[in-house]
């Protein structure tokens, strides 16, 4: 008989639902008090998406709801939006977090598929999706189904990751470059292994000109890392490089697999796992030490949108 592979105990499974719990809560306070420091960004949003009192709002692939609550404030008097997901568990979470920042009356969730959105046609005055197409197999189905609920006139705009990544690793220009190759490699091994485009930003006009939607126009959001700016809480740095880690031991292997895939060398990825690890590690262990680093990372999120004729 082969030996049987360790169970979890439920305190492990406890502690990892916890951590998760913790981790999405703190990002959301994270990421509040980092759009108080860049007023813009909610300014683009909102002229981007030409949002308004009034609007009809479907949000495709909304999780937790976090885009979706962001959306209804950026609108000062009431809206309808509804948020569509396909996991009842993220719904849950929409449905209590929506409750408890008292927008339950403008914003409601049902269980349904992107490819399959369970909305009749031309509903929406805009359909939109966040950092979703990047995960799909088929972004042009989805984004002609964003368009069949959307009224004539309306307006679809995905927010996805695209190739703008910038890396700068203090005083080792060698390792610098290594990093840089290996995103590059995990974007092509994602793309080899599981047919998804991780960079999918710069191909969104062409797919949105081939869903049929016209007067395309695009934008970037870019945003900066760096522990040293002054804007940033500490314990908000900190708490950003605890999660990172944490992801990082919990997905190493699959990531690994991906860049392997992408043409890395197996020399390459072992090297930059360990340095991530240890790099990480040192800084979470000497507060002054993480304050002053100006290890430097940036990149971008493309906003497409197109109107429906």
């Amino acid at each position: 008989m082969g030996s049987k592979k360790p169970r979890k105990s439920q305190k492990d499974s406890i502690s990892a639902h916890a951590f998760r719990i913790r981790f999405l809560r703190r990002s959301r306070e994270i990421y509040n008090r980092y759009l108080e420091t860049k007023p813009w960004i909610k300014q683009m949003h909102t002229s981007f998406l030409g949002l308004k009192p009034g609007m009809r709002i479907v949000d495709v692939g909304c999780g937790t709801g976090d885009f979706t609550r962001y959306l209804a404030s950026l609108i000062p008097a009431k809206t309808t939006i509804i948020g569509v997901d396909t996991r009842a568990a993220s719904l849950r979470a929409a449905e209590r977090e929506t409750k408890n920042a008292k927008l339950d009356g403008s914003i409601s969730y049902r269980k349904g598929d992107a490819y399959n959105i369970p909305i009749e046609n031309g509903w929406a005055n805009l359909a939109c999706c966040r950092t979703v197409l990047m995960h799909l197999t088929d972004p042009l189905k989805v984004v002609r189904e964003m368009a069949r609920v959307t009224k004539r006139g309306g307006t679809v705009a995905a927010v996805e990751r695209g190739t703008i990544n910038s890396v700068y690793i203090p005083d080792d220009e060698k390792f610098t470059k290594i990093a840089m190759k290996l995103a590059d490699a995990y974007v092509e091994g994602v793309k080899k292994l599981e047919h998804k485009y991780f960079n999918i930003g710069e191909r969104l006009p062409t797919i949105f000109s081939k869903a049929g939607l016209t007067g395309i126009m695009a934008e970037i959001q870019t945003d900066a890392y760096l522990a040293s700016d002054p804007r940033r809480r500490l314990e908000d740095v900190r708490d950003e490089l605890d999660f990172a880690l944490a992801f990082f031991r919990e997905t190493k292997k699959v990531d690994s697999r991906a860049m392997l895939a992408g043409g890395a060398s197996r020399k390459s990825v072992n090297r930059y796992n360990r340095w991530f690890e240890n790099y990480v590690g040192a800084l979470l262990r000497d507060d002054v030490k993480l304050r002053n680093d100006t290890t430097f990372g940036a990149g971008g999120l493309y906003l497409v949108a197109g109107r429906k004729q």
